[in-house]
């Protein structure tokens, strides 16, 4: 039976997403870019400086030791920033259908780690860092290549000078500008790790899921080419590395986020796999029992996963004391078994058919030359959504 036409409009939950962050990166910017423009008419050093002071005191939630490297490279922290957005952003994209949405981060509390999730131990804990870390070094790398950097420009590295040859036989050669991952991976570090200095089981997580974040990147790294050749023969190519699209690291991440390895710490102070203390037990046991020998398991690549040491909570109802949303008023999918049903998604508390009504660009028209002219359209449509 459809629903009543007496059902509530329904304009879907506000997300928590800091979109309001925005403004802000594209305010920094534009100081950022008066200030320099300032600086390199007049030849003055103090405009530079006065400008830097301006755009990391309107960065919240920086430690000391940020604000410093603020100082130091104003632009690069700015790109920075940008960087948090966009792992948020991917955040919320490869998360859209869990209990937990990426709603409790904004990019201010990934630097002053305000959400108490990013005080936990929790797999989603994992990801939030690793996410963070690859955005911060993604954008300052392309940052650097794109000319918008002081301190970098295109990767320096020597295997530019090297050339090889390809499965066809087409002579290539290293050129043009390839993003510069050295630079973007070590101020990542340098803006991301500073934080954690305890030595505890959880800065040494942290710390742990921040470089897993960064070889995610480096470990997909593109090469981009373009032929030389009389009438596009392509006799010559000449080819440069760039970082992929960031949506490749975050389903890269993603992947680790679900075999995430649990870790406890050692009497010595050691993290290490909890797995590896059973594991050993149990080949001991199968050591006696077979008189030695055995198929040994191949080992895991450790530095690229993804570690957590508490277990995560069904993130169900809300509860701000812990920075969980609850999945309430989120849309599901009734028909689905997948984890975007409403039986996963809503707890098992059932669901509301809801009338929604949104307004869409629509019935738009190219005009000679050279703009798109559209009129607004209001779309209505049945949606269910948890209780």
């Amino acid at each position: 039976m459809p629903p009543s036409r007496t059902g509530r409009a329904y304009e879907g939950p506000p997300s928590r997403i800091a979109t309001r962050i925005g403004p802000t990166v594209a305010l920094l910017l534009i100081l950022l870019e008066h200030r320099r423009a300032t600086c390199l008419m007049s030849n003055s050093v103090d405009n530079w400086v006065s400008g830097s002071t301006v755009i990391c005191n309107g960065i919240p939630g920086l430690t000391k030791e940020q604000r410093e490297l603020c100082h130091r490279n104003p632009d690069v922290t700015v790109a920075a920033m940008k960087g948090l957005q966009l792992a948020i952003s991917e955040c919320q994209h490869q998360f859209t259908w869990h209990r937990w949405n990426c709603s409790s981060l904004t990019p201010s509390s990934r630097t002053q780690q305000s959400s108490v999730l990013l005080q936990r131990g929790y797999r989603e804990t994992a990801f939030a860092y690793a996410i963070s870390a690859a955005g911060v070094a993604h954008n300052v790398a392309r940052a650097c290549s794109m000319g918008r950097l002081l301190p970098c420009s295109c990767d320096p590295s020597s295997y530019r000078d090297k050339t090889s040859t390809n499965t066809g036989d087409v002579q290539w050669k290293w050129g043009g500008c390839s993003h510069n991952l050295e630079y973007g991976m070590e101020f990542s570090k340098q803006f991301l790790d500073t934080r954690e200095k305890a030595g505890d089981i959880q800065s040494t997580v942290n710390l742990h899921n921040n470089q897993a974040g960064r070889l995610a990147l480096a470990n997909n790294m593109q090469i981009r080419c373009k032929c030389h050749g009389m009438s596009g023969s392509c006799e010559v190519k000449t080819c440069w590395k760039i970082v992929p699209d960031f949506r490749v690291i975050g389903k890269t991440l993603k992947d680790r986020f679900r075999n995430a390895v649990l870790v406890t710490q050692s009497n010595l102070g050691e993290v290490i796999p909890s797995n590896r203390i059973r594991g050993s037990r149990r080949k001991q046991k199968q050591k006696k029992h077979r008189g030695g020998g055995g198929r040994k398991r191949k080992l895991r690549d450790l530095p690229k996963q993804l570690y957590y040491y508490q277990k995560s909570p069904n993130f169900c109802e809300r509860d701000p004391t812990i920075d969980i949303a609850g999945t309430a008023g989120r849309r599901c999918n009734k028909t689905s078994t997948g984890g975007d049903g409403c039986a996963s998604l809503c707890c098992g508390r059932g669901y509301n058919v809801v009338r929604q009504r949104r307004t869409e660009r629509c019935r738009c028209k190219f005009h000679w030359c050279c703009y798109v002219q559209c009129q607004n359209c209001t779309v209505e449509e049945w949606i269910t959504v948890c209780k």
